[in-house]
């Protein structure tokens, strides 16, 4: 997976999972993302992925997310313990400057996510 932020692709390392699957046969696709307190970007996807994969409460810089109580995708740029609510783990962004990138960023933050 890749998501492309002003212009730029930063890969992800992605964890083989159900919800992800379900996730990727909605891409291509351009979304604007708000952002939630200081921890992350979320944005509503279109369609609500099957969710039976790892779930965690514990967050990590550059993680990418999916959480099922609102059906937001999440790009995260601090890490964060979340208990006692979980996220569905998706993967990470290799680059270490995408989280500098959503740190800085102005809202609304258009992204395109392509497989």
């Amino acid at each position: 997976m890749k998501i492309i932020l002003n212009n730029k692709a930063y890969a992800v390392d992605t964890e083989d999972s159900t919800t992800l699957k379900d996730i990727e046969k909605q891409l291509p696709m351009t979304m604007e993302f708000r952002r939630n307190g200081d921890v992350e970007f979320v944005s509503e996807l279109p369609v609500k992925p099957v969710n039976d994969s790892r779930q965690i409460s514990k967050t990590a810089e550059n993680g990418i997310y999916y959480y099922a109580g609102w059906n937001v995708f999440c790009l995260n740029y601090r890490a964060a313990d979340i208990s006692p609510w979980t996220i569905t783990y998706l993967g990470t962004a290799v680059d270490p400057e995408f989280s500098e990138i959503l740190k800085k960023a102005g809202e609304p933050l258009t992204v395109t996510i392509e497989k």
